[in-house]
């Protein structure tokens, strides 16, 4: 204890120096660093039919080929893994067997454990589970154990995940495992199940998409092409492969190449795809399943959300106290969609105060629905409102006759906001009778900031302006389209210097139309002055419907540059539904190496404990260097909770050096 306080007045006094030989407080801002997009994330995937161990013998009996299946999986090493026909003792065997720590996902298909998964493993040691869930491919999907009415013999079902890497925490992927049925009608109900349900599940558009299974179809099947002439891609075909005679997936235990292609791997929102195999492993001749695994090699974007939810820090509060046991307004907050709030009336205000009186511009919110009763507890009209007193409200956002389809769904709703609130209140007016109910409620804090700029572009037309890129929305054809020769470019000018942390550009499958007129080569370029540039994002052979790029850089101009349009159908028209540019005119952006170097992590006005600060992405005595802008006042403090040693900062640090104070961060504040 001693010698930390003589370390601590060591520094203290060397600060004072350092104030008095030119590196004092203010100092003028370096030039801007260069900054690149993120590299996205590899991610290796398979799906693979083990055959269910309750039938076969001999060679083909679980207890003689199960070391098989655990070397076949080994061999390529998934980071997560689709598996079908699975029983509960062959997962438990995989999960004690397999090279590297997995766990599992997903219940039988009779709800218990008695039959059939369609379970999904994954290395629990690189991911975590943000959410995840079962549904049946029948006429009543939340019904367990329903059956398809065009095929009785057995339960079909769906497991799906959300996922995320415990090194990259914007690094999210979600995956569908699912095993189609045996007749036509069944298998394209199945279709459209999985379809619908994507679309309720996966609800940002540009996050990353896989849907893995045994689908029991070829290429040519209705419930096949219903799955590709979707938003989603055939990963075979995308990497090049044509589907000819001798890709067969069906093994029959006796190295069949011929059998037809039936085991399957969709994506949406890939950034690459490395490579796809049909994986024949065998020991001398003999087969671990009846099915070939499928194994994916993909590089997928860093899509999650630059700042995270700032309800993990503060306190829930709610109208009423009446709440069941283990039913109270905490459960809003828990990031459990397990658990819920409720309230035994019609109407109520619940809100959110963010700890140390930090005050969040907060511009985005999730709601959840809970387990039951939708018709008549579920959220259907409330507002937003906003507040730095807790007695004086400014209504941020108004919404009328919502209806939450699914149990556990969560709905994201968004809207312009520029000030910063200690509280955020969400007052429900309506529902469907005299109690209420939801799972979560989720708010976010990071500025769309295309919104408000002044656009241009190289050309348009009539009533595809450069504004409809901007606007919000793909509702009505909204888009922006050049024509003409290439290359064509769409320009922002937000007035003054921003931070900006992501970019997210919506093309044309995103907004309804064919995905052979997605963009295909761009670049995403910023600028101090609208006439210098610098590309920050180079794109060369895009086919995801929606991109999404982090970065950490700077700049009032922003242009997207567009220079091969639609090179796969020959159309050289510029088609852009949506340009986000994601950032933040005031706050500090905290580097873990000098020169800006590492990793970044660009944070608005507010007060950060330890907590906050890891769960922003910034690790204990952790910063280097920093940039401040927008007028902001950085505090930075040796301690948690704003104790020990403070240093103040009101411009740009390339190094924290000269005041002694590199990797001494555990708290600090912005003002």
């Amino acid at each position: 204890m001693m010698f930390a306080n003589i370390r601590k007045r060591f520094i203290m006094m060397l600060a004072i120096v350092v104030a008095f030989t030119g590196f004092g407080l203010g100092v003028q801002p370096v030039s801007r660093a260069t900054a690149v997009e993120l590299s996205p994330y590899n991610l290796k995937i398979m799906t693979f039919n083990i055959r269910n161990g309750g039938s076969g013998s001999g060679d083909q009996a679980w207890d003689v080929r199960k070391d098989r299946v655990v070397n076949a999986i080994d061999s390529f090493g998934p980071d997560v893994l689709g598996m079908q026909e699975g029983y509960q003792f062959q997962i438990d065997y995989l999960l004690g067997h397999l090279n590297g720590p997995y766990a599992s996902i997903g219940i039988s298909r009779f709800g218990n454990t008695t039959n059939e998964y369609n379970n999904i493993m994954y290395r629990s040691d690189k991911f975590e589970v943000v959410e995840s869930g079962q549904f049946w491919l029948s006429d009543t999907p939340d019904i367990v154990g329903s059956k398809s009415s065009y095929d009785t013999a057995w339960p079909r079902i769906c497991t799906w995940a959300k996922f995320r890497s415990k090194d990259n925490n914007k690094a999210e992927f979600n995956y569908f495992n699912t095993h189609f049925g045996l007749t036509e009608g069944a298998q394209e109900q199945a279709a459209s199940v999985i379809l619908d349900r994507i679309a309720q599940y996966a609800i940002s558009p540009n996050a990353p998409v896989l849907l893995g299974g045994d689908l029991n179809v070829q290429e040519t099947s209705n419930a096949f092409l219903a799955l590709q002439n979707s938003d989603l891609n055939d990963t075979w075909a995308d990497a090049g492969h044509s589907y000819a005679d001798d890709d067969g997936t069906y093994s029959n235990f006796d190295g069949s190449t011929t059998t037809g292609h039936i085991d399957w791997i969709f994506q949406r929102n890939v950034r690459q795809i490395q490579s796809i195999q049909i994986n024949r492993y065998n020991e001398n001749g003999h087969y671990p399943s009846d099915h070939y695994p499928i194994q994916l090699v993909v590089d997928i974007p860093l899509t999650g959300d630059p700042a995270p939810d700032r309800t993990n820090f503060g306190s829930p509060s709610s109208q009423y106290t009446d709440s069941p046991v283990g039913e109270d307004i905490t459960k809003a907050f828990d990031h459990n969609k397990l658990t819920k709030y409720y309230t035994p009336h019609g109407t109520a205000w619940i809100q959110f105060r963010f700890a140390n009186e930090s005050q969040f511009v907060v511009n985005r919110y999730r709601i959840s629905s809970a387990n039951d009763n939708k018709t008549t507890r579920d959220p259907k009209n409330w507002t937003v409102k906003g507040s730095n007193d807790g007695v004086n409200w400014v209504t941020l956002d108004t919404r009328s006759n919502q209806s939450f389809e699914l149990r556990f769904q969560t709905k994201e709703y968004t809207f312009n906001n520029a000030t910063g609130f200690e509280y955020i209140r969400l007052e429900i007016t309506s529902n469907g009778g005299s109690a209420l109910q939801l799972s979560e409620l989720q708010l976010f804090d990071y500025v769309n900031v295309a919104r408000n700029a002044s656009v241009s572009a190289d050309g348009y037309r009539s009533e595809e302006t450069p504004e409809k890129a901007v606007d919000g929305t793909t509702v009505g054809n909204s888009k922006w389209c050049s024509v003409g020769a290439e290359p064509h470019w769409l320009q922002l000018d937000l007035g003054v210097r921003h931070n900006f942390t992501q970019f997210i550009i919506l093309h044309a499958a995103a907004g309804g139309e064919n995905a052979d007129y997605n963009t295909v080569a761009y670049q995403i370029q910023v600028s101090d002055n609208g006439t210098d540039w610098t590309s920050e994002v180079n794109v060369e052979n895009n086919k995801a419907n929606a991109t999404t790029h982090q970065v950490n850089t700077f700049g009032r101009y922003v242009r997207l540059l567009v220079t091969d349009s639609t090179a796969r159908n020959g159309d050289n028209s510029a088609r852009i539904y949506e340009l986000g540019v994601y950032g933040q005119q005031q706050g500090g952006t905290f580097y873990k190496d000098g020169s800006y170097g590492g990793y970044a992590v660009s944070l608005p006005k507010g007060n950060y404990t330890l907590a906050e600060l890891q769960e922003a992405g910034i690790r204990n005595d952790d910063i280097t260097s920093l940039r401040i802008y927008g007028g902001a006042t950085v505090e930075l403090y040796w301690d948690n909770n704003f104790q020990g040693s403070m240093l103040t900062l009101t411009a740009d640090q390339t190094s924290l050096s000269p005041y002694g104070w590199n990797d001494k961060t555990s708290s600090l504040r912005i003002y």
